[in-house]
């Protein structure tokens, strides 16, 4: 959750609109204005879906809980870790269950509030998109499902254009700029997105969702410890992430911008950074991606040791991982944010699909 600045002063330092009331903060806006397991059969081996396995480094060092505890990080996946999906060809990676701590890393010197307490987790194994989902992938679910969106249903989308209003007209098929098929669905809601999920499970006869926040944060860090999965600086971000940088400054020059240049103003095609440690593209940057969690402040003081999922408290959604539009105290691993809407969608907004093992 972000930090509360007053509004007026903030917009003059800023100039980047936005209004507190579009239900997210978006990461340019004034900080704390809210922009914010069963047995799966597996992929089948005769299908020849496999793909070479992920490099993986060697499991990280233990970490530590600051009072004596300690949890080894994962180990690298098993071979043959990459499994096409033969209806869209998304590609999933599986990530070897294990415990990790949760929220705000110890190498950070400040966190939002609701990063904290920093808490072990254990999770089962899963399935998670190497990518996030493209428009190709999306408009295959579409034309097959027969399923249209809230923003074509209700006839508009939010995008940024200085500041974010509503924008009749635009939905994933009008994002407001330029994309092909390979770059991110955006202008999707959580509704779109459980959608696609459920169509997935329907066809494929496979437990298919959003990640939950806890998977989420797991994929992100890949067994690492600091503030991002290349480490603790942020303007190195741009061999690894599509954030607001030197490149986008050049259209948007009152943003606060990483120190590097990523070479795309708003979305890039999937995988076009380096992966993180388990082979994962674009967990940081790019688009912000939907959880499965409704949105909590204080979440992690209720969590489930094992496989935790936060199913009550409103309509607010968790949304994690920054996008093209976030500068650098958003992209991070233990970031969280959240939209006040389910149905609410804009053009940094996105998603990738897990599959329970």
């Amino acid at each position: 959750m972000r930090r509360w600045f007053p509004v007026l002063a903030l917009m003059v330092v800023l100039g980047a609109g936005g209004s507190w009331w579009l239900g997210s903060s978006r990461t340019q806006l004034p900080e704390g204005l809210e922009r914010h397991a069963g047995t799966l059969a597996g992929p089948p081996a005769e299908s020849g879906d496999h793909q070479a396995a992920v490099p993986v480094p060697a499991p990280a060092s233990a970490l530590s809980d600051g009072q004596g505890g300690t949890d080894r990080a994962p180990g690298p996946p098993p071979a043959s870790s990459i499994w096409r999906e033969p209806l869209t060809g998304m590609e999933f990676v599986w990530v070897t269950g294990g415990c990790f701590w949760m929220g705000g890393a110890t190498a950070e010197t400040r966190w939002d509030k609701d990063e904290i307490p920093r808490h072990k987790v254990c999770l089962d194994g899963f399935w998670l998109g190497r990518f996030e989902v493209t428009r190709g992938q999306f408009r295959i679910f579409l034309d097959r499902g027969g399923y249209v969106t809230d923003a074509e249903r209700e006839g508009y989308a939010w995008a940024y254009a200085g500041k974010w209003e509503q924008k009749p007209g635009f939905s994933w098929r009008h994002p407001g700029f330029a994309q092909d098929e390979n770059h991110p669905v955006v202008n999707v809601s959580w509704h779109d997105a459980k959608a696609m999920a459920a169509w997935l499970e329907a066809e494929s006869r496979r437990p298919v969702a959003l990640p939950t926040e806890a998977q989420w944060e797991y994929a992100c860090r890949a067994g690492t410890e600091g503030v991002r999965f290349w480490g603790d600086p942020p303007d190195s971000a741009c061999a690894f992430a599509n954030v607001a940088d030197r490149t986008a400054a050049r259209e948007f020059p009152a943003w606060i911008v990483h120190s590097c240049a990523d070479g795309a103003v708003f979305t890039a095609a999937v995988g076009s950074y380096t992966a993180n440690p388990w082979g994962f593209h674009d967990m940081l940057g790019n688009v912000w991606e939907w959880c499965e969690d409704v949105y909590q402040a204080d979440a992690y003081a209720h969590h489930a040791l094992n496989n935790p999922l936060m199913v009550k408290g409103g309509r607010e959604r968790v949304v994690r991982g920054g996008s093209w539009y976030s500068r650098p105290e958003s992209v991070r691993c233990a970031d969280r944010d959240r939209l006040r809407e389910p149905s609410r969608r804009s053009h940094d907004q996105g998603f990738r699909l897990a599959i329970e093992r």
